[in-house]
C-alpha cells in the first residue's frame, strides 16, 4: 500500500506534468492540415498566471499546419499565427503564403470556433484573453513535438487581439505557468496589437520582437504599442517598431476600409497595466491603482464604439516584406 508521502509526491508530479500532457498528439513527418489538440480555458489571466488549475477548463481546439516545400528530413522553422477579434479571416492566407515562401511552416490557431464563438469585436468577454495565451503555448508545445519542426526555431505572430498574445508570450511568469520546460518562442511579431490592457513583468524571454503599427489606427492606436515595445527593449529584448503611414487597423484585410460601428475600443481609457508579480492594476494615465472589483466601472466610463478597419495596400505589401526580412534574419541569419 502506498504511503501518504509517496501519494503526495505523485500528485504533485501529475499536476506539474498536466499542461505538457495536454498537447500530446501523434504526429508523423508528413502531418499537416488541420490538427486537433488539447488546451484549456483559464477563467481569468490571474488563474493562468497563478496556475490555479482548478479554474482551467479542458478545451479541445485546432490549428492548420502548412509545411513549405523542403528536402525530405530537413528540420523546418515555424511560426504560430494568432488571429484577432474577427476570428480566422481570409487575410490569414496571405501570411501563410508569405512564410511558406521563405521555407517557414505556419500554424494558424483557431481560438474562437472551438469555443462556440464567431467573433469578439463587439464583446471581448465572450472568450477570456487567457484562452488565446493558453492556446498559443499549447501550440508551441505541439509544434515542438512534430518530427519536421525545429523546436528551437518556432516563432509567434499575432494580429490585433492575437498581437497582444505575441507580446505576452515573451513574459516568463506566464510562460512558466504553462510550459514546464525551457521551450519558448524564438521570435515575436505583434501586428496592430491591442496594447491598452498590458500584463507586465520585467522577467522576459530575450527573443527578438518586431512591432508593427498603423499610424491611423483608431481601434488599438499606435502609440501604446510603441511604448510597450520600448518597455520590452529596456528590459533587454531586441526590439524594432515600424509605423506605417496611412494605415488603419487590419491593414492586411481583404475588404476596403469602413467604419465598424459596433466594435468596442478601450483606447480612450489609456493604458491599464497589470503587474504580474504583485498583481496590482494601475491606470498609467493617472497613476492610480484600480480595484479589480471596480474594473467594470472603470471601463464603463471610457470605452467607446466605432472604429475604422480595412486594407491599405501599401502597408500590407511593406509589412509583408518587413516580416519576411525579420524572420529570415532570425531563423537563417540573413543580413
Amino acid at each position: 500500500m502506498m504511503n501518504k508521502a509517496f501519494m503526495s509526491r505523485l500528485l504533485a508530479w501529475l499536476v506539474l506534468a498536466w499542461p505538457l500532457a495536454a498537447s500530446a498528439v501523434d504526429l508523423k513527418p508528413d502531418t499537416q492540415g488541420r490538427i486537433d489538440f488539447d488546451s484549456f480555458t483559464p477563467k481569468t489571466m490571474f488563474d493562468l498566471a497563478r496556475e490555479r488549475r482548478q479554474n482551467w477548463a479542458a478545451q479541445r481546439v485546432w490549428g492548420e499546419l502548412s509545411l513549405p516545400k523542403a528536402a525530405a528530413g530537413d528540420k523546418l522553422p515555424a511560426v504560430v499565427l494568432m488571429h484577432g477579434s474577427g476570428g480566422v479571416e481570409a487575410s490569414m492566407s496571405q501570411w501563410v503564403e508569405a512564410l511558406n515562401d521563405i521555407g517557414v511552416a505556419s500554424f494558424v490557431v483557431h481560438v474562437f470556433e472551438p469555443r462556440g464563438v464567431k467573433r469578439t469585436a463587439e464583446n471581448q468577454t465572450l472568450v477570456p484573453y487567457s484562452a488565446d495565451l493558453m492556446d498559443a503555448f499549447q501550440a508551441l508545445m505541439l509544434l515542438a513535438s512534430h518530427p519536421r519542426i525545429d523546436a528551437s526555431r518556432i516563432g509567434i505572430m499575432g494580429f490585433s487581439r492575437g498581437g497582444s498574445v505575441a507580446f505576452q508570450t515573451a513574459i516568463e511568469p506566464l510562460r512558466r505557468a504553462v510550459v514546464k520546460s525551457d521551450l519558448g518562442f524564438a521570435l515575436h511579431i505583434p501586428v496592430y496589437a491591442g496594447c491598452n490592457q498590458v500584463y507586465w513583468s520585467p522577467q522576459l524571454r530575450k527573443a527578438p520582437l518586431l512591432n508593427l503599427v498603423g499610424a491611423e489606427d483608431d481601434y488599438a492606436t499606435a502609440r501604446p504599442c510603441e511604448q510597450l515595445a520600448e518597455r520590452y527593449a529596456e528590459a533587454g529584448m531586441p526590439v524594432r517598431s515600424i509605423r506605417y503611414a496611412g494605415a488603419n487597423h487590419s491593414w492586411d484585410a481583404m475588404y476596403q476600409p469602413f467604419l465598424l460601428e459596433g466594435a468596442t475600443s478601450a483606447a480612450p481609457c489609456g493604458v491599464l497595466r497589470w503587474d504580474i508579480e504583485p498583481w496590482t492594476i494601475t491606470a498609467e494615465r493617472s497613476g492610480a491603482t484600480v480595484d479589480p472589483a471596480r474594473l467594470g466601472e472603470f471601463f464603463g466610463s471610457c470605452v467607446t464604439r466605432g472604429v475604422h478597419v480595412g486594407r491599405n495596400e501599401f502597408a500590407f505589401r511593406q509589412s509583408r516584406a518587413d516580416v519576411k526580412a525579420f524572420v529570415r534574419q532570425v531563423f537563417y541569419g540573413d543580413k
